[in-house]
């Protein structure tokens, strides 16, 4: 998701790769506990994207990051949507069929903002290629993540027009007029230069 984007030459960027869970129960705590064996710089800058933004904020607990930012993610556990919680409640996330949620796969650009060919493709193979049981438990885990208030290091961008984790605004926040869920890709360039900013602001 992040190869439309222009970030700065003299910054190493790398990705980390995601790990298997242990179980469904394992908490986002401890998966990140596990995670953070890939990360060797000793203040990194931490950048995550929906999910992974909410790995980064659990990263960041463990390490000591010179910055946090999280794009199209949720700072708090409370921005979560109340509608994703009255599904969670019926623990939905646990038995419906990985074949039924991919049967929506021709939804899924409007519903995420992927409007191009190339973004289009993207969004497909993620979808077609997503271990059910990988899904499974960062639903779960999600659900049943608590976090009462943003941390105070965190930067955030946000899109106007997110249809997945629709924008609950609060001070200090990058907002993006227009943005959707996936603005990394269709909206690369405004996303390069807000990043660009915020990475060389202190070099």
């Amino acid at each position: 998701m992040f190869q439309f984007l222009k970030l700065p030459p003299q910054l190493p960027f790398e990705h980390l790769d995601w790990i298997a869970p242990l179980s469904l129960q394992e908490s986002l705590a401890e998966y990140a506990g596990r995670l953070k064996a890939q990360i060797t710089a000793p203040t990194p800058i931490l950048i995550g994207l929906s999910f992974g933004g909410v790995i980064a904020i659990e990263l960041a607990k463990l390490l000591q990051p010179r910055k946090l930012i999280i794009i199209s993610s949720l700072a708090q556990s409370a921005a979560l949507p109340w509608y994703y919680r009255a599904l969670g409640k019926l623990k939905l996330q646990r038995y419906i069929p990985l074949k039924v949620l991919q049967s929506f796969l021709p939804l899924a650009p409007f519903f995420f903002g992927a409007h191009s060919p190339a973004e289009k493709k993207l969004l497909r193979q993620v979808i077609l290629d997503i271990d059910e049981n990988y899904l499974r438990w960062a639903l779960e885990q999600l659900l049943a993540w608590r976090q009462k208030e943003p941390l105070p290091n965190l930067l955030h961008l946000h899109g106007t027009a997110d249809k997945v984790l629709p924008l609950r605004q609060r001070p200090g926040m990058y907002i993006v007029k227009g943005g959707e869920h996936l603005m990394v890709m269709d909206r690369a360039p405004e996303i390069s230069a807000i990043l660009h900013n915020i990475l060389t602001e202190d070099l």
